[in-house]
């Protein structure tokens, strides 16, 4: 009986945390395109945010983790996930300058059809003709989102494919060291690489900022951090097959978010498609639960599919 409580309540605390993360990552990119993209150059947002994102990651080392960690033989893929994760921030928050998170979201989510891909190819997975058919349908969604060919399509657009193949990237990386590195090394590590490289970078062109804007930028660190610790507990706490459908709380937070911030409002082909993604990705997950595909041996480091930005 206790064994049973003990498990509904981890269950509840982690549907929390995920549900928190996800939502945290959709309140930090509506504070970023509202008051930030504007004004400063991507690479400076990302190497402020990068720098502030450290406070929660070494609370968390400090009181709930050991610094020995950090300390590992693959700290040059670490790194290499943290570049792979900076650029993929960059060419997300470029979009916000032209797009409403309702075309922004449903390209990113096209990120578990193209693991589906990379699996098939990099992991050597059997994927059988369902999935592919899944695949397939939620690509189609993606392109009735996208609209390549008309006015709607922009290079912007263009750059989230981009990015959602440096998602994909980069879970593969995770699912390669999942089993011999903590989450909170993830966390170190892609911010140590963001920071490092997007100061090269914004040191080129960089905009003084503006006295208020420090508190945001601040404040986008720290929620942005916390948000990826969110969704790394989650992923430890829950069962894969419960955890992976929550990031289309993302995509439906996007919806609203973009509402009470910008006013926006998906248009028919927005909804149309984003339906045909999450019903696509949320099949994928179902078959690759059914069939116990990627399975992870040491439940602490069970992130495979964490599909937080880079940190």
């Amino acid at each position: 009986m206790n064994n049973y409580i003990n498990k509904y309540q981890n269950n509840y605390l982690g549907l929390i945390l995920g549900l928190s993360g996800y939502t945290i990552f959709v309140l930090l990119d509506s504070l970023i395109k509202k008051n930030l993209i504007n004004n400063y150059p991507v690479f400076e947002i990302n190497f402020f945010i990068c720098l502030f994102s450290f406070i929660p990651i070494i609370l968390t080392l400090f009181f709930l983790q050991s610094w020995n960690v950090l300390l590992n033989n693959k700290i040059h893929i670490q790194l290499l996930r943290g570049v792979l994760g900076l650029l993929c921030g960059a060419l997300i928050i470029n979009s916000f300058k032209a797009h409403a998170f309702s075309e922004i979201y449903p390209i990113l989510f096209s990120t578990p059809l193209i693991l589906t891909i990379f699996s098939y190819f990099l992991l050597k997975e059997k994927v059988g003709p369902r999935r592919w058919t899944a695949v397939l349908i939620g690509f189609i969604g993606v392109l009735i989102v996208s609209r390549p060919g008309t006015i709607h399509f922009t290079w912007a657009l263009f750059g989230l494919f981009i990015a959602a193949f440096i998602l994909a990237t980069n879970i593969i990386i995770i699912r390669k060291l999942a089993n011999s590195q903590s989450s909170i090394a993830f966390a170190f590590y892609g911010s140590v690489a963001g920071l490092f490289f997007s100061g090269i970078i914004a040191s080129q062109n960089f905009v003084t900022v503006k006295p208020d804007d420090y508190f945001i930028l601040f404040f986008c660190g720290i929620i942005g951090g916390t948000g990826g610790l969110c969704i790394s507990g989650a992923s430890k706490i829950l069962e894969s097959s419960v955890f992976a459908p929550l990031q289309y709380v993302q995509l439906v937070a996007g919806f609203i978010f973009g509402y009470l911030f910008f006013k926006d409002l998906p248009d028919t082909f927005e909804i149309l498609g984003s339906l045909i993604i999450i019903i696509s990705g949320l099949f994928i997950i179902y078959r690759e639960s059914k069939l116990g595909l990627r399975p992870f041996t040491n439940k602490q480091s069970r992130i495979r599919d964490l599909f937080h930005r880079g940190h």
